[in-house]
C-alpha cells in the first residue's frame, strides 16, 4: 500500500492541523493509500490514531503525552524546533517525493476528489512514499464524502469524549436550549491589527441578539462558553453560563455535542461545528446578519467564514 506521510504543518495549532489532517486524510481514502501525520505529535495523545514509525513515536508522540500546554510553551517550542531539523533533513533526503503546498500567495492546494492534479498522479505512480508539506492543502469534496470517515477516525479517546458527554448530560436535564460559545482571544487582540476580535462586551450583545431572533428564554438557554483567555463574567449577568474548563480536545469536542455554536472566525469554532454537524453563527463587531443563519439546523458553508474549507464547492 503506497503511503503518504504529512511532515509539515504550517505551524498552527491544533484545529489548524485537523483542517489540514482530514483533507490529507480524505484523498487518502480515495485512493486506498496508508496516511500517517508525523506532525501531528502534539495532539496525537488526544486520538486513537496509530503511528507505525516507531521512532517517531517514541521521540515525539511519547514526549508529550499527558501536556497539554500550548504552542508558547518552552517545551513545545523546543520539540518543534528538533522536529523542523528533522523534516528539513527528510525533505534534503527525498526531495522528488515531496509535495508543498507552501506558497506565498496563500493559494490552496485542492486534492482528489475535489481535483485532480497530474502531477501529483505522476508522482503516486512513481513513489511508494510521498511526503506532504504545509498547512493550504483542502479538500471540501472529499471531507463532505467521507464525512463519516473523518468522524470515525478523528474520534477522541474515550477519556477526553467522556468528559464532555457527562458535561453536556448533566444540563441537558435542565435547559431545553445548549449554546456552544468560542471566545478567541489572546492572539486575535494584535493578529491583524486585532480584525477579527471581538469583545466580551459585544459578545453579550451578540448572545442577547440570538435569544431574541430565535426566540429563545434566557431561563431555558445555556451558553457554554470556551475561550483561551479569561472570562468576566460579570458581563453575562442574567444569562445562564458555564464556562469549560477542559483542555483543547475537550472543549472542541464539548461545542460539537451543544444544538448551535456562535463563535469567533477562526478554524477552532469551526471544526467542531463541521465535527458535530451543527451550524455556526460567527462573531461580527458591526451588525449580525440573523436573517442568514435561520433555518440552518445543520453545518454550512458561512459566507462571513474567512478559514472556509468549502469555498470550491458551489
Amino acid at each position: 500500500m503506497k503511503k503518504i506521510i504529512i511532515l509539515q504543518h504550517g505551524g498552527g495549532e491544533l484545529a489548524n492541523q485537523l483542517w489540514n489532517f482530514i483533507s490529507i486524510y480524505a484523498y487518502c481514502q480515495k485512493k486506498g493509500f496508508d496516511c500517517q501525520n508525523y506532525s501531528f505529535f502534539e495532539y496525537g495523545q488526544y486520538f486513537n490514531i496509530p503511528i507505525k514509525n516507531k521512532v517517531i513515536n517514541l521521540l515525539f508522540f511519547r514526549s508529550f503525552q499527558n501536556y497539554h500546554k500550548r504552542r508558547g510553551s518552552f517545551k513545545t517550542k523546543f520539540w518543534r524546533f528538533v522536529y523542523k531539523i528533522y523534516a528539513k533533513i527528510i525533505v534534503f533526503l527525498f526531495k522528488n517525493q515531496v509535495i508543498s503546498s507552501i506558497n506565498t500567495g496563500n493559494k490552496k492546494y485542492y486534492l482528489p476528489p475535489t481535483e485532480e492534479n497530474s502531477s501529483l498522479t505522476k508522482l503516486e505512480n512513481n513513489n511508494d512514499t510521498l511526503y506532504f508539506t504545509g498547512w493550504l492543502f483542502r479538500n471540501p469534496a472529499g471531507i463532505e464524502t467521507y464525512k463519516k470517515e473523518i468522524v470515525d477516525y478523528f474520534r477522541p479517546k474515550e477519556k477526553y469524549t467522556l468528559y464532555a458527554e457527562k458535561s453536556i448530560a448533566e444540563v441537558k436535564n435542565k435547559y431545553k436550549n445548549i449554546v456552544g460559545v468560542h471566545i478567541r482571544q489572546n492572539d486575535y487582540q494584535t493578529y491583524k491589527s486585532g480584525e477579527y476580535f471581538v469583545s466580551q462586551e459585544r459578545i453579550r450583545e451578540i448572545l442577547n441578539e440570538y435569544l431574541a431572533n430565535y426566540k429563545k428564554t434566557p431561563k431555558e438557554t445555556l451558553f457554554i462558553i470556551t475561550s483561551d483567555g479569561h472570562i468576566e463574567e460579570k458581563i453575562f449577568n442574567g444569562l445562564k453560563i458555564k464556562i469549560n474548563n477542559g483542555n483543547s480536545i475537550e472543549d472542541m469536542y464539548t461545542l460539537s455535542l451543544c444544538d448551535v455554536i456562535i463563535g469567533s472566525n477562526s478554524s477552532f469554532g469551526n471544526f467542531a461545528a463541521y465535527y458535530g454537524d451543527k451550524p455556526y453563527i460567527i462573531f461580527q463587531k458591526e451588525k449580525m446578519d440573523w436573517d442568514y443563519y435561520k433555518n440552518k439546523s445543520n453545518y454550512f458553508k458561512n459566507k462571513y467564514s474567512v478559514m472556509n474549507y468549502f469555498s470550491s464547492i458551489k
